[in-house]
């Protein structure tokens, strides 16, 4: 999770490519108005936003159902938002969190996507900074994808150490495995 330009999506398939897992980008669930509106350096309202976030939802219950590990993309700008993506259980947030000089100069060189350098400052001011009571894994989103990569896989093995997914079973094998 992060604002436009964190590096979602690169990093989001780099990691899914190492945990060989399904990767969803979060932006295809933007509607056609949402799109149009970004496009046109409008930012979007909790009202444009409703949707979108219940199609996020249905993503993760879907993946949780299927029991499918699946790296999702997506800004989730505000606590209720984490909180809502996160409700099912099973779901690991991780923040990309980028300097704003950074995220200006990706946003200037980026080509062929809707969010151009004009919307950042719409997101970084609907963007509220994750609480210490959210369980989130802060990574400094400015380093390379493989040390990003490596950094969630440092946090997320501290903090969960008996985890009963394929990766961590790669990992781990000498772990016992539970049902889940």
């Amino acid at each position: 999770m992060g604002v436009a330009g964190s590096g979602k999506t690169v990093v989001g398939r780099r990691l899914a490519q190492w945990l060989e897992c399904d990767f969803l980008e979060g932006d295809r669930r933007h509607s056609p108005a949402n799109i149009a509106k970004m496009q046109a350096q409008i930012p979007l309202d909790e009202g444009d936003r409703r949707q979108w976030l219940l199609d996020m939802q249905d993503d993760i219950q879907r993946a949780i159902a299927l029991r499918r590990e699946t790296v999702i993309t997506c800004s989730a700008l505000k606590r209720a938002y984490r909180t809502q993506l996160a409700a099912p259980g099973g779901v690991q947030l991780v923040w990309l969190d980028v300097p704003p000089a950074e995220l200006e100069r990706r946003l200037s060189n980026r080509l062929n996507h809707y969010m151009k350098l004009e919307m950042l400052n719409s997101q970084l001011a609907a963007f509220e900074p994750v609480s210490a009571e959210e369980a989130v894994i802060r990574i400094d989103g400015s380093l390379p994808p493989d040390a990003i990569v490596a950094d969630w896989l440092r946090q997320a093995t501290q903090q969960f150490p008996a985890l009963n997914l394929p990766w961590w079973q790669r990992l781990h094998p000498e772990s016992p495995k539970r049902d889940p």
